[in-house]
C-alpha cells in the first residue's frame, strides 16, 4: 500500500482498511501545520510508514534503547521518516487499547509536526517538553491538567520516563500558543538556547493560569 504526494510519501507493510482515511486526513491537515512553521512545503519527502510491531520495535529499541509502552510512533529527522505503529498492535502491545482511526490520525499529524520542527533544530537536550508539547497541540491530542502537580525539573531532565510528560507538556505549550505572539512563539522553536533560558520562567506563568 502506497501513496505519494509533493511532501509525503505514505505506505504500509500490512494491509490496513484506513490507508484512505490516514491520506485524505494528512492531506486536509497539512497545510495547517506547514503554515505554523512558515514552510510552503517540505525541503525534502516524508516517507510515513505504518508498521507491525516487530519491525516497530526493532527500531525504536536501535534508537533509544528501549522501547516504553505508550510509544507508538516515532520521527526521524535524519532520515526523513515516520514510523507508525499499526492500530491492531497498539491495541495488542501498548498502553493505547482504544487506539482507533482517529487516534492514529493524529498521531501521524503528531509526527508531521517534529518532521517541521527538525527543520529549524534537533536540539532537544531539556526542552523535549516543548517539542512534544506543540506536536500535541498541532495535532489536537492530549489533556489541560493541573501544573501544580508537576515536578519541571523531571520535566526536562528526563521526559521519556516522566509520568504525566505529555499532558504537563501539552498544558505548558497550550499555554504558550494561547499567550505569547507569534514573533515570540517562533523564537521558542527556532531557538533552542532561548527557549532553555526562558523554560523556567514560562513554567512558572502557566502555572499560575492554568489550574
Amino acid at each position: 500500500m502506497k501513496y505519494e504526494s509533493d511532501n509525503f510519501i505514505v505506505e504500509s507493510n500490512v494491509k490496513i482498511n484506513y490507508f484512505d482515511e490516514i491520506v485524505n486526513y494528512l492531506l486536509n491537515n497539512q497545510n495547517e501545520i506547514l503554515s505554523f512553521f512558515k514552510l510552503d512545503k517540505l525541503p525534502k519527502k516524508v516517507n510515513i510508514i505504518i508498521l507491525s510491531y516487530e519491525p516497530f520495535k526493532e527500531f525504536i529499541i536501535s534508537k533509544y534503547g528501549e522501547i516504553l509502552e505508550y510509544v507508538s510512533g516515532d520521527s526521524d529527522s535524519k532520515t526523513n521518516t515516520i514510523r507508525i505503529l499499526n492500530i491492531e498492535d497498539q491495541i495488542k502491545y501498548t498502553i493505547h487499547k482504544h487506539a482507533d482511526v482517529e487516534k492514529i490520525k493524529k498521531t501521524v499529524l503528531h509526527e508531521i509536526v517534529h518532521q517541521c520542527h527538525h527543520i529549524y533544530h534537533t536540539d532537544c537536550r531539556q526542552i523535549e517538553w516543548f517539542s512534544e508539547g506543540l506536536a500535541t497541540n498541532l495535532a489536537h491530542q492530549n489533556n489541560i491538567v493541573d501544573l501544580n502537580k508537576c515536578d519541571f525539573e523531571m520535566l526536562k531532565n528526563d521526559f521519556r520516563h516522566y509520568k504525566g510528560n505529555y499532558n504537563y507538556a501539552h498544558t505548558i505549550v497550550n499555554y504558550i500558543l494561547n499567550n505569547y505572539p507569534k514573533d515570540e512563539i517562533e523564537k521558542l522553536y527556532s531557538n533552542p538556547d532561548y527557549l532553555r533560558e526562558k523554560a523556567d520562567n514560562i513554567f512558572e506563568e502557566a502555572k499560575k493560569v492554568i489550574i
